[in-house]
């Protein structure tokens, strides 16, 4: 089992960039299993649409209502590993 202390790759490294430069923490309660999904995600789906996002992400509750940030991020994630469809 990996937890958010153990995840690595660049997935990780390019998720944990973007969500600085997007600075989408708030309180950070969801954070952990935000980034969790998210790195899954950008390993199954490179180049993931908004529907992939929201729907991978959709089992973390954020109480800031920092999805539209998340989204950004993960979008920016994706570009920076230089994600390519199929």
């Amino acid at each position: 089992m990996t937890t958010i202390e153990g995840l690595a790759g660049r997935e990780a490294e390019a998720l944990r960039a973007a969500w600085t430069q997007v600075d989408v923490v708030q309180c950070g309660y969801c954070q952990s299993g935000q980034l969790m999904s998210a790195c899954t995600l950008l390993r199954k789906i490179p180049l993931p649409s908004d529907q992939d996002i929201n729907e991978a992400l959709s089992g973390n509750l954020c109480r800031c209502g920092t999805y539209p940030r998340i989204r950004i991020a993960v979008h920016q994630a994706a570009a920076r590993l230089g994600g390519k469809k199929g």
